[in-house]
């Protein structure tokens, strides 16, 4: 059970729902009737429960009038008022438990796509802060071996899927721009910009720049001079370099597609 002022808030949220167009800056609803007829409703109601509160506290024994319902049942006006705006408050609270939770397939692929960008951009993160600062400490040749194994190792199906995923975007980008009476603008701007974000940021920037380095590294002698300057003088740099590029484009593109995400259920203005 809700109290008095946990009521008069949702009572507040139902008419600037029901009245908004009726709604003023300063607070105060405008006297059209439908208006009026909810404030009095939520002044019943208020009205009814301080009476049942301040029977309980001066233990009143008299009995509350009745009026009588249908079906010959009979209830207190106190009661009868509550139980009407009872629906309304259960109403509004399913509303507020829906809103959790996903309501169509687009927003599903859309969240896992969010997801999929972000688990990207960390493993993404890892590298540059983390795994070639510290091959960088090593023998050139060991660093080069260690680098070459975790590229043959790390090439399987579920880090491409990981990797590559975020992707799937593209479903609900090209669903929401086939109907934007349904989507509002921002939401269908946002999830056009993730998808475009991560094809240019991650992917393109992944098969342009970061595998052929790593091919090139599988093919030199790692105990040549040619391979030790490879891999000291353009491989720690310029791929560590590329690796933070998409990995700042990854994560911007699950910032994107999160926006995205949160504006799906609002509908188009035009």
């Amino acid at each position: 059970m809700f109290g008095i002022r946990a009521r008069a808030k949702l009572w507040d949220e139902i008419l600037q729902r029901n009245c908004s167009s009726t709604f003023s800056p300063k607070g105060i609803f405008k006297t059209s009737r439908s208006c009026r007829h909810i404030i009095n409703e939520k002044q019943d109601y208020l009205t009814a429960k301080s009476l049942l509160i301040f029977r309980k506290k001066i233990k009143s024994n008299a009995a509350p009038r009745k009026i009588t319902m249908g079906y010959g049942s009979t209830t207190s006006p106190e009661s009868s008022v509550i139980n009407n705006v009872e629906r309304d408050f259960t109403s509004l609270d399913q509303s507020r438990v829906n809103a959790w939770f996903l309501s169509s397939p687009l927003e599903t692929v859309m969240l896992t796509s969010v997801i999929l960008n972000a688990m990207a951009a960390g493993i993404i993160f890892i590298f540059s802060n983390t795994i070639m600062p510290t091959l960088a400490t090593l023998d050139p040749d060991v660093g080069i071996y260690v680098m070459n194994t975790i590229n043959d190792i790390i090439v399987n199906p579920l880090f491409v899927f990981i990797f590559f995923g975020g992707l799937m975007s593209a479903y609900p980008t090209v669903s929401m721009w086939k109907s934007p009476d349904k989507f509002s603008d921002p939401a269908r701007y946002y999830a056009l910009a993730t998808t475009l974000v991560y094809f240019f940021g991650q992917f393109l920037v992944t098969v342009t720049q970061n595998v052929p380095r790593n091919d090139a590294l599988q093919a030199v002698d790692s105990k040549s001079e040619d391979g030790v300057n490879y891999w000291t003088e353009n491989y720690l740099k310029s791929w560590v370099a590329w690796n933070t590029a998409r990995g700042v484009f990854a994560l911007v593109s699950a910032i994107l597609g999160a926006l995205s995400l949160s504006l799906m259920r609002k509908a188009s203005k035009k």
